[in-house]
């Protein structure tokens, strides 16, 4: 071949679309060499051709791939010949526990892609089907059931199907336990004086007290304050004008505050409303008369004499002091509360007359009052001389003096001791029933539901910390025996000397000690590998034997003693909290297996 059949071939090699420009071109030498070419034009283009289908399939099932990497529920790729698992979207790998492998798929332990086939077999003529009622047997491993969703689709040149997966709402069973709970409070919340109702984000009624049903009756709907129109105040309080039972007008000052879920969601608002009038008309009548001072001087007089027989009159301490911080006017109420007789404190600097640390929190409310003439409101806590505390709910408003035109402060205080004491009851109520719904009633150690809760937490902060945690659960030897020949009541007793002991063991304010069930109590320590496990199981022993709680009818030793099962593990996205109750379970077995009185130890590393 000489060298310009070389070069010819050479350019082959680069470009197909050279090819045929070429071999049109060319004068080849032989016949052999023309048909050379030819088939090596035609291979390389077909190969160029292929590579670029390859691309815009595999472009395309990128795309896919991202949308579906988005979905909110699980989506699988299945084969349509063997159910053999060839994609998985992130919803559905944390659904059912599919794992990647590289750029495979696995299926979880107790799946095989025979019974995907199986499931799918029912609808091979179709081309879809929607919310399919034939539950798929992993719902036994997961504890749930799934609705399922599928289309036929080509997936590398062959059929396959797209699954989509997804949990049904279930309605929550409501627990009597949680009904006790709602009667008390609905039992606290009647006792208040104050009208209180619940609406939900409609705006529609969910809940009242006694107190406002007495004075809505027959009306509820006019004792709703408007969302909006709460919103559009300046604070948090809305002030309306109505009728009485009785036919009285009165004005009730109505404070909404968002009801916020478990989750940090609004899921509607409290009302509380209560009656004003008497302040608001005091409070009114005081500014009135305060403005008529700007007439002359006889009418200044003349209001000065109405001012000192309403705050004479008046039950609820009320005082004033200049722009010097001056007190110019009180009644006996108001110096009664600051220690001082009314004609001792007029004339006083309040500076001279308020402890240093309470002067300095209210020297700013005072200046932003008289600079910027608003109302403010303070809740102040006094002690008496004679020991007596008191709540004041004071509100502190502007006043001008007509002749000298200089600002002031008005104080208005209100006595509302009673209003604190029944909210400390309701706080406290709703602290007791907290307490109740975590601890044991027996043994004062935290209860089941505690545990499983606590549990849930750690595990997830050390499935991102990728810390050890440990689980111990123990068994009292032989306790049916004890409570057969000893009685039940001396059982509870053994109970609580147990969880004392117990209790004694942990030290860290992370650990917790736990009732499991009946005889049975488990121990969570946080950041803990397994030899740090099996030192606490070993305390558990020792504290035991030297408490010595006679057991004679045991049948490894005379006093009381336990089992202990302890598990530890790293745990991993993968896996459940439910795997690591299962390993120590194993281990409390191999304990009693073992003759009891013993600890048996497990870790992720094991094989059981």
């Amino acid at each position: 071949m000489n060298y310009r059949s070389k070069f010819i071939l050479l350019i082959l090699l680069f470009s197909p679309s050279a090819c045929w420009a070429l071999i049109s071109s060319a004068d080849f030498d032989s016949p052999i060499l023309m048909f050379t070419s030819v088939v090596l034009a035609i291979s390389i283009g077909s190969a160029f051709l292929a590579l670029i289908f390859h691309n815009i399939r595999l472009s395309s099932f990128k795309k896919i791939q991202a949308n579906l990497n988005y979905l909110p529920v699980g989506a699988v790729i299945v084969s349509g010949c063997d159910g053999s698992l060839l994609y998985a979207n992130k919803a559905c790998r944390e659904l059912i526990g599919v794992r990647k492998v590289g750029s495979n798929y696995i299926y979880p332990d107790n799946i095989e892609p025979q019974m995907l086939y199986d499931f799918l077999r029912p609808h091979s003529n179709e081309t879809g089907f929607r919310d399919w009622g034939k539950e798929l047997i992993l719902s036994d491993r997961l504890g749930m059931k799934l609705k399922i969703s599928g289309q036929r689709i080509r997936f590398k040149r062959k059929m396959a199907w797209l699954l989509y997966l997804y949990e049904p709402q279930q309605h929550n069973v409501v627990q009597s336990k949680i009904e006790q709970e709602q009667r008390v409070f609905q039992s606290v919340l009647n006792s208040l004086s104050e009208l209180v109702y619940f609406q939900d984000n409609a705006d529609r009624m969910i809940g009242t007290n006694k107190a406002f049903d007495r004075f809505w009756r027959g009306r509820l709907n006019d004792g709703l304050i408007d969302s909006e129109e709460a919103s559009l105040s300046s604070n948090n309080s809305t002030h309306t004008w109505t009728t009485s039972p009785e036919g009285c007008s009165r004005l009730l000052e109505t404070n909404k505050t968002l009801l916020i879920g478990d989750n940090g969601e609004v899921i509607g608002t409290l009302g509380i409303s209560h009656d004003v009038t008497d302040w608001h008309e005091m409070q009114e009548s005081l500014k009135t008369e305060i403005e008529k001072r700007e007439v002359t001087e006889q009418t200044l007089a003349q209001r000065n004499n109405l001012l000192d027989t309403i705050l004479s009159a008046s039950q609820d301490p009320i005082g004033l002091f200049n722009q010097h911080w001056v007190y110019v006017g009180c009644n006996e109420s108001f110096a009664h509360s600051l220690g001082y007789t009314t004609e001792t404190l007029l004339g006083k600097v309040v500076s001279d007359v308020l402890d240093p640390d309470k002067w300095e929190l209210c020297r700013p409310i005072d200046e932003e009052v008289m600079a910027k003439g608003i109302t403010s409101k303070t809740e102040d806590y006094v002690i008496l001389e004679d020991g007596t505390p008191i709540w004041y709910e004071v509100a502190k408003s502007p006043y001008r003096d007509p002749t000298n035109n200089s600002v002031g402060v008005l104080v208005m205080a209100r006595d509302v001791t009673e209003r604190k004491a029944t909210e400390q009851q309701l706080a406290d109520a709703i602290m007791d029933l907290q307490e109740l719904s975590f601890i044991d009633s027996l043994t004062k150690v935290a209860n089941r539901r505690s545990f499983d809760e606590q549990l849930r937490k750690l595990w997830h902060g050390h499935v991102r910390e990728q810390q050890p945690l440990t689980l111990i659960l123990c068994d009292i030897d032989y306790f049916k025996a004890f409570n057969d020949n000893y009685g039940h009541q001396q059982g509870d007793i053994a109970l609580q000397e147990v969880a004392k002991v117990l209790r004694n063991v942990v030290q860290r304010g992370t650990d917790e000690v736990a009732r499991y069930g009946g005889e049975e109590f488990a121990f969570l320590l946080p950041n803990t590998d397994l030899k740090g496990g099996e030192i606490v199981a070993a305390n558990i022993h020792q504290e035991l034997a030297t408490k010595g709680l006679t057991h004679g009818y045991s049948n490894v030793a005379n006093t009381l003693t336990v089992s202990l099962g302890i598990a530890s593990v790293i745990p991993l996205p993968s896996q459940d909290y439910g795997d690591l109750v299962g390993m120590a379970d194993v281990a409390l077995y191999k304990a009693k297996a073992a003759g009891r009185n013993c600890s048996m130890s497990i870790s992720d590393n094991d094989d059981f």
